[in-house]
């Protein structure tokens, strides 16, 4: 067997561990150490679909994450996002593996304002994963729901929970859970446009999750970001660049014993 392909298959259980999140995206957050749930912006609906009740232009993206920096461990997404006066409206497509074992994910959300400061999103999904001839392939359905909320003026709560009716993958040979994950968290953006985030993460299969990210502003166009996770221990930075139309960010983490893990997406708006 080649041996990134071997290197593969080792490595799908801590990739696993370390994705506990349900299928996130966008190099904005991973630089924050996907502490994600209290934010928005373009991949909300990988996030906390309820931030995308505050978008106000519709905009479609892509994103790649070189896990641990082996393409067979890569994650590919692709966003769009359709805003108007009757809420929002979204479509996600999240990929990860290679021919011998691959995961996708489909999306689609909508989200709206429940009150001035308080918005709700809805999103239902397809999970499916393709396996070797032996064992095929099996697609699941089950869905997420996502709260935010402003307390007081730039600092929003986040709640969020995935796959509540905890669907699985099932054959003889293997029982495999879709993960169910709660997320609660915060985001204040200070007087400076500094952001601040922090949240935590439980999936029922694993152990309590701690992250926490900053953004910091050069300039109107130019961020710089920062986060760390435990469970495993992460850290991450990263940079991103605003433009009228366009959104690109960059990121990387370092995993204490598998490595770095470079990310990149870049978005469209009109």
């Amino acid at each position: 067997m080649h041996k990134s392909i071997l290197l593969s298959l080792i490595l799908i259980p801590f990739y696993s561990l370390g994705s506990t999140d349900n299928k996130s995206a966008g190099a904005r957050s991973f630089a924050m150490g996907n502490a994600s749930v209290a934010l928005y912006d373009e991949w909300s609906g990988l996030h906390n679909q309820a931030g995308l009740a505050l978008l106000k232009k519709k905009s479609f993206g892509a994103y790649y994450e070189n896990r641990f920096s082996n393409k067979e461990l890569s994650k590919k997404s692709l966003h769009v996002n359709i805003s108007g006066k009757l809420g929002s409206f979204a479509a996600t497509y999240t990929q990860f593996g290679f021919d011998l074992y691959k995961e996708s994910k489909i999306g689609v959300a909508y989200a709206r304002a429940l009150g001035k400061h308080f918005w709700t999103g809805l999103q239902f999904n397809q999970f499916r994963k393709e396996l070797n001839a032996e064992y095929g392939s099996q697609s699941k359905y089950t869905f997420e729901i996502g709260l935010l909320a402003e307390v007081v003026t730039n600092f929003y709560l986040g709640f969020h929970i995935s796959n509540p009716t905890q669907e699985k993958f099932q054959t003889l040979d293997y029982d495999d859970h879709i993960p169910t994950v709660g997320k609660f968290g915060f985001s204040w953006k200070l007087s400076n446009g500094t952001i601040i985030s922090s949240e935590i993460l439980k999936n029922l299969d694993d152990d309590l999750q701690a992250k926490g990210g900053i953004e910091y502003p050069v300039s109107k166009k130019i961020f710089l970001r920062a986060g760390v996770h435990n469970h495993p221990n992460s850290i991450s930075l990263g940079m991103g660049f605003n433009f009228s139309y366009l959104k690109a960010n960059i990121a990387f983490s370092r995993h204490p014993v598998l490595g770095y893990t470079p990310s990149v997406d870049i978005s469209f708006q009109f």
